[in-house]
């Protein structure tokens, strides 16, 4: 039953995480969006989504290690770990992302 309990959370935290982040980005570009001219009705810019996959697939890589430690018994008693890992690795995406970005705009 403890095992469903933690599934649950976790699988809420990161519904909740993705949504947030969603949202942020999505306002972001919107704000980085020039302002409209008679023809960009015709010439759309293409929206990047590089940067919220990454975060994404962070978030995503945090539940699956957390998954897998709760599988193999481990951090069991202490929820803080589980999302810790999943904050952690949300984090370290965010800034290969930022890095990625930069790179690009670079170029």
């Amino acid at each position: 039953m403890k095992s469903e309990e933690i599934t649950i959370a976790i699988i809420s935290v990161a519904f909740l995480a993705t949504i947030v982040l969603s949202i942020y980005f999505i306002m972001k570009f919107k704000v980085l969006l020039p302002a409209r001219s008679d023809d960009y009705g015709s010439k759309r810019a293409k929206s990047d989504w590089q940067k919220p996959g990454i975060v994404v697939l962070g978030i995503g890589i945090g539940v699956l290690l957390v998954g897998i430690l709760n599988e193999n018994n481990l951090f069991t008693n202490n929820d803080a770990v589980n999302t810790g890992i999943v904050v952690v690795s949300t984090g370290i995406s965010m800034i290969i992302a930022n890095n990625l970005d930069k790179k690009s705009k670079l170029d």
